[in-house]
């Protein structure tokens, strides 16, 4: 009995990172290149009004360059701790869980918070450039930097890919 039970939880926990895994978006139409990370360690900044604090435990920055096709995506996604994104050219729109949508344009920029689902689209027809500054806890980025993003599952009421 012990034994059926044990083997009936471990199919539903194998199906359930299958479908998961099935369900998440993958980005289209999207390059990122690397640009370097550094570990900040345990730290409290502030200035104008403006503050950071790294309260339990050791950071890492990452910053990259995000390139966009026209037509390109991100995929549904989210990445450790918090992401600051500046738009250096074209235009992006930006969907949150609940498919309400932000249009950022060069010299604007964006916050994606962690565990939230986004997907960012190039729907002009220009290249769009971002720059990523994520702060992430340090134990989050000793994967390749392509590794730290998780893809998550179109949301139900959305019909943005």
């Amino acid at each position: 009995m012990r034994r059926t039970i044990l083997l009936v939880a471990l199919g539903v926990a194998v199906l359930a990172l299958v479908v998961g895994t099935a369900l998440a978006t993958s980005p289209s139409g999207q390059t990122v290149t690397p640009l370097t990370k550094g570990t900040l360690g345990t730290f409290t900044a502030k200035g104008n009004g403006i503050k950071v604090k790294s309260e339990k435990s050791s950071a890492d920055i990452a910053i990259a360059r995000v390139d966009l096709e026209p037509g390109g995506s991100s995929g549904w996604h989210h990445l450790p701790g918090l992401t600051l994104v500046s738009v250096a050219s074209g235009t992006v729109d930006v969907y949150d869980e609940n498919c309400e949508k932000i249009v950022v344009t060069a010299g604007e920029g964006f916050v994606e918070d962690r565990n939230d689902p986004r997907l960012v689209r190039n729907d002009g027809d220009d290249d769009a450039m971002l720059y990523t500054t994520l702060i992430a806890p340090t134990s989050s980025l000793t994967a390749p930097f392509d590794e730290v993003r998780s893809d998550d599952p179109q949301p139900s009421d959305c019909n943005v890919s």
